[in-house]
């Protein structure tokens, strides 16, 4: 058996020609609606403000509320 060696974030650079996205992390808001937020956002403060995207206005789905 081959030993696997860990995937580094300069071999998937090489590979892919683009670095991996940033942190991101998933938040609901009040009212139910999944937010895609960077990592650092304060969850009870306005999300859009912030930077965040809702997530039933982007392009792919996810899966309802």
């Amino acid at each position: 058996m081959r030993k696997r060696k860990k995937v580094k974030e300069e071999d998937y650079t090489y590979l892919y020609h683009h670095l991996p996205a940033r942190p991101l992390k998933y938040v609901k808001d009040r009212e139910g609606y999944g937010w895609l937020c960077d990592k650092g956002v304060d969850p009870m403060r306005d999300l859009r403000n912030q930077g965040c995207w809702r997530c039933d206005e982007m392009a792919f789905p996810t899966g309802g509320r």
